[in-house]
């Protein structure tokens, strides 16, 4: 019965010592990493722009389908996410894209960072007159600082079914605005 209750002190111990506050991660660098990723994505979207989808994108790429249990990697994931951009340029078509932030986590040095959300895809096809929700996903992002921008490092995701109003009742949710 000692032991037992030694363990259970150990064990409670442990546990609230190991326990620490949340870090806090300024507004500053939630906005730098909204200016340099979120922004960029979404016009890259709007503007079916394989080369700025590929600007904001590290060169050494991981990119997880979940729905596909496929794993992509490096240039050739950019260039094939840029082919598929391009191609619905080529069909007249639109693409949108919007993001519900869930989470950021950051390392000590402030190079790495990772974020969770929600994403919701819509587009325009030939006689749509306004872009139509097509459906819902989330997503986690690896984000690393290189040259001083951040770059998605990793990116996974996988199509999920969300309320239109789960999404947008996120504190933090980027949209392109509507011109």
């Amino acid at each position: 019965m000692r032991q037992l209750s030694t363990l259970v002190l150990l064990c409670c111990f442990a546990l609230s010592f190991g326990q620490r506050p949340a870090k806090q991660i300024s507004n500053e660098t939630l906005e730098t990493i909204k200016k340099d990723v979120w922004i960029p994505f979404m016009e890259a979207y709007d503007q079916s722009d394989s080369q700025k989808l590929k600007s904001i994108h590290s060169k050494d790429i991981v990119r997880v389908t979940q729905d596909q249990n496929l794993i992509e990697t490096g240039e050739s994931y950019l260039t094939n996410f840029g082919q598929f951009v391009e191609s619905v340029k080529a069909q007249g078509n639109q693409l949108g894209i919007a993001f519900a932030i869930l989470s950021t986590a950051m390392d000590e040095s402030g190079e790495l960072a990772y974020q969770t959300g929600y994403y919701r895809f819509s587009s325009k096809r030939g006689t749509d007159e306004d872009f139509v929700v097509r459906g819902y996903g989330i997503f986690s992002v690896g984000l690393k600082k290189e040259n001083g921008s951040w770059k998605i490092w990793l990116d996974s995701d996988k199509h999920i079914d969300l309320p239109h109003e789960e999404f947008n009742a996120q504190e933090i949710v980027y949209e392109l605005e509507e011109s």
